[in-house]
């Protein structure tokens, strides 16, 4: 079918900052309610010592979008918190992390100038718990120039999927939405669908294209495919597509501000009818139905990670490391769950190192071979490996909105994309899922 645009071409980076900028809302942070109490072993990090590192530090950098428009910073912020909590328990071998991360202010330049510079700094040995909105492959190129590698938190844009040097730990805008579809189409819920998102170079198009392809192979007729301006405003023509439309359910793959905009002209409209409203991970935050309200009771969206209330050994030190470390207005999501995971992969992979020869042609060497990294925060084993594209994160879980609060609504599903098949392969051929 023709993709509805309600744009005549794809904006820059400037439209979204004006969009993003006017959406943004505030949420509480801090302990989660309803999740498991921590108690002292959740703060046994790394080795677990409970002295303090003292020996010559080890330089690790990120670089993430925290200004701009957009605030991605949860996912170094945790990273951070993950190595400080490693460096009060022995460090690596006795070496603390000395971690830090620069803002790109959603500016693909700015990310480049970035990324260069850590690039350029050859003490710095690997890049940690990244989170750029709009700089994976101006980045990319100066990591491979410089045989530097990034152990990715957040990966958004196409690029961060699509690159040699960088591995997010997330599974991304296109994967959320895929999944969020083949959810439905599992409940019988799929046919007709409707898709909303941005339009943005690498990730609104994106995730359209992957969208499409999957209907058609489907057989699912997909009866709207609306990339908005990131500028837009006024969602009254967006509602009334969406009604015309009739669709049995829907997904929203934008920023979790934009889409409580949308939520709240369809409220307004009184638009949720029959319709099964949906959104990406992006929505996934525990404040999430209390923002949007009682109307919204049933609101389903994707955990590309464990759930923030999950029990599990990572899942608790992920919390107890956020209440110890990390500042009390620091976001609890899955955004902050990668960086922290991000980290803490790298340390795993250290620590059996000669802590006397590190630096960056053997850390890289170390990373590159991480492979079958089992944790409760995922649903299947992570890897790094030597490609040209690096997306091992592609079995996500699923979340509803009950009395204002995201609970558990499908567990572990392997996300079905049309263009995954080279990844695929090359897990099994190189026995990836392994360690």
């Amino acid at each position: 079918m023709n993709r509805i645009l309600r744009a005549t071409a794809a904006l820059g980076v400037g439209a979204l900052v004006v969009a993003l900028s006017a959406c943004v809302a505030e949420t509480d942070t801090g302990t989660i309610q309803g999740a498991p109490s921590a108690d002292a072993d959740d703060l046994r990090c790394g080795l677990g010592t409970g002295e303090e590192a003292t020996g010559e530090p080890i330089k690790v950098a990120a670089v993430a979008t925290a200004s701009g428009g957009v605030d991605f910073s949860s996912s170094p912020s945790s990273a951070k918190a993950y190595f400080d909590c490693v460096n009060d328990n022995g460090g690596i071998n006795g070496r603390p992390v000395r971690y830090e991360f620069g803002d790109d202010a959603l500016d693909p330049t700015k990310t480049a100038q970035l990324a260069a510079g850590y690039a350029s700094d050859t003490s710095v040995v690997a890049m940690v718990g990244d989170a750029t909105f709009v700089g994976c492959d101006v980045a990319n190129v100066e990591y491979e120039k410089a045989g530097l590698y990034s152990i990715t938190g957040v990966g958004v844009p196409q690029a961060c999927f699509e690159s040699s040097n960088i591995a997010p730990v997330n599974a991304g805008p296109r994967t959320s939405a895929l999944a969020t579809l083949q959810y439905f189409e599992r409940q019988g819920q799929a046919d007709p669908f409707f898709a909303i998102g941005l339009n943005t170079r690498g990730n609104g198009d994106w995730v359209a294209d992957g969208i499409e392809k999957y209907t058609q192979q489907a057989g699912i007729d997909l009866v709207g495919d609306v990339l908005s301006d990131p500028a837009e405003s006024n969602f009254l023509p967006l509602v009334s597509q969406v009604k015309q439309a009739a669709p049995a359910s829907l997904v929203v793959v934008d920023p979790a501000p934009i889409t409580a905009s949308i939520l709240a002209t369809a409220e307004q409209q009184d638009a949720k009818g029959d319709i099964q409203w949906a959104c990406t991970a992006s929505c996934y935050d525990a404040q999430f139905g209390e923002q949007i309200g009682y109307y919204w009771e049933g609101f389903v969206a994707n955990s590309e990670l464990a759930l923030v209330t999950a029990e599990g050994e990572d899942a608790n030190q992920w919390r107890a490391v956020m209440d110890e470390y990390a500042d009390a207005d620091a976001p609890r999501d899955t955004f902050s769950q990668a960086g922290f995971l991000a980290a803490k992969i790298f340390v795993d992979a250290l620590l059996p190192l000669d802590t006397e020869n590190l630096d960056r042609e053997t850390v890289s060497e170390a990373v590159l071979g991480v492979r079958g990294y089992e944790s409760d925060l995922l649903c299947a084993p992570w890897y790094y490996g030597e490609a040209d594209e690096h997306h091992a994160n592609h079995a996500t879980r699923m979340a509803i909105i009950e009395s204002g609060t995201y609970v558990e609504l499908e567990g572990c599903q392997d996300v079905a994309d049309p263009d995954m098949a080279e990844i695929l392969e090359r897990e099994q051929s190189e026995g990836l899922l392994t360690e």
